[in-house]
């Protein structure tokens, strides 16, 4: 391996990030064209729908790309999704070799953009930083491989476990810092989730504060249709990215009829024991295009998704505050400390006052392990 391959991947990963929160459900991408050890063009995947990263940086670099060096942290598309595919522009560029971090998880895609490459005579190196790659995308990576969407559980809570007073009230119990932070995991997901008793009772937005930004998708778990009519996220401008997820048996109620004409989208599943089937909706929404959830609260959805083991990271902010009862951050389950479920991968550091601890679930193990 050229020892400079880590130096321009690195760079890479460093153009990548500037598309955070613009390209999701995509991958973030960059990408950098060396002739004779010095760069001639950088570019990234700006947002969705737009020129990847590859073309972005063949256009800069013109006739400076024939006979150079492609870096990129993801292997080049070879297929038609909402641009051409990228092996087309880079063959035609004349760029003699191409050296990629980590391959398209996607299974119909793996492979066949490097062979591609390969069958027209350019040289590839793999696996330059392989790890801070995958890392970087974890989102991506995850929810191609298990099928599911990349589920974060964020709370909130004293160092009493409690997410609420005895009255239901929340706020604040983090502090400033950890709010703006969570600002800033908003803007890189998909959708924020949330139970119907977190609407009734905060009436939030679950929006990314500058309205200028692209807005996750909302949704509300509400099995009897019990929020308010008059709820900001069913009233505001982006009520079209709410979705309402109710049990089948009300799926003739008036309520269903006048969120519908809001431009809400409601959907209704048989539910067993007044439990709507988690696993499912998980499914039906990433074939929605939604690869990753922040999941807000409350107790009863923060259990359901431990219960069921269908969380994959979990961002919990512990705030130096007693406040010796209230509504526990999860409740009901009664695991024995042997059978525990234990988070891997754990971490933490200080926002502000307030502690962040990040942990994985022993899923993400199970499809991030894959080379």
């Amino acid at each position: 391996m050229d020892p400079s391959d880590e130096r321009f991947m690195r760079r890479c990963l460093e153009l990548a990030r500037c598309g955070y929160g613009q390209v999701n459900p995509n991958p973030m991408v960059g990408a950098v064209i060396v002739k004779h050890g010095v760069t001639v063009a950088e570019g990234y995947h700006t947002r969705f729908g737009g020129d990847h990263a590859e073309i972005e940086a063949l256009k800069k670099a013109g006739d400076k790309a024939d006979g150079a060096t492609l870096y990129v942290n993801l292997e080049p598309c070879n297929h038609y999704g909402k641009t051409p595919p990228c092996t087309t522009a880079i063959i035609q560029s004349g760029i003699r070799r191409v050296v990629f971090a980590a391959a398209d998880p996607n299974p119909d895609v793996t492979g066949n953009g490097s062979n591609t490459l390969k069958n027209n005579g350019i040289e590839i190196t793999t696996g330059v930083l392989y790890g801070e790659a995958v890392k970087l995308n974890e989102q991506f990576y995850f929810s191609m491989r298990s099928k599911l969407p990349f589920v974060i559980l964020k709370a909130a809570t004293t160092l009493d476990g409690y997410i609420a007073d005895a009255r239901s009230r929340s706020k604040w119990i983090s502090g400033e810092f950890a709010r703006n932070f969570v600002q800033e995991l908003r803007k890189g997901i998909d959708a924020v989730l949330v139970g119907a008793n977190t609407i009734i009772k905060d009436n939030p937005r679950l929006t990314v504060h500058n309205r200028q930004e692209k807005q996750p998708y909302r949704i509300i778990l509400d099995g009897t249709l019990d929020t308010s009519i008059r709820s900001e996220v069913y009233s505001d401008e982006f009520r079209s990215r709410t979705i309402v997820i109710c049990e089948a048996k009300n799926k003739t109620s008036r309520k269903i009829e006048q969120l519908k004409m809001k431009g809400v989208t409601v959907i209704s599943y048989n539910s067993k024991n007044d439990i709507i089937p988690l696993r499912r909706i998980l499914r039906d929404l990433r074939q929605h295009k939604i690869n990753s959830i922040l999941v807000e609260g409350g107790e009863a959805v923060f259990r359901q998704f431990v219960q069921l083991k269908l969380f994959t990271k979990a961002l919990f902010f512990i705030t130096p505050k007693f406040i010796g009862g209230g509504v526990p951050v999860i409740d009901g389950i009664n695991r024995s400390l042997q059978n525990a479920l234990i988070l891997e991968n754990v971490s933490s550091k200080m926002c502000g006052d307030d502690v962040l601890i990040e942990g994985y679930s022993p899923m993400y193990e199970k499809y991030m392990n894959e080379e």
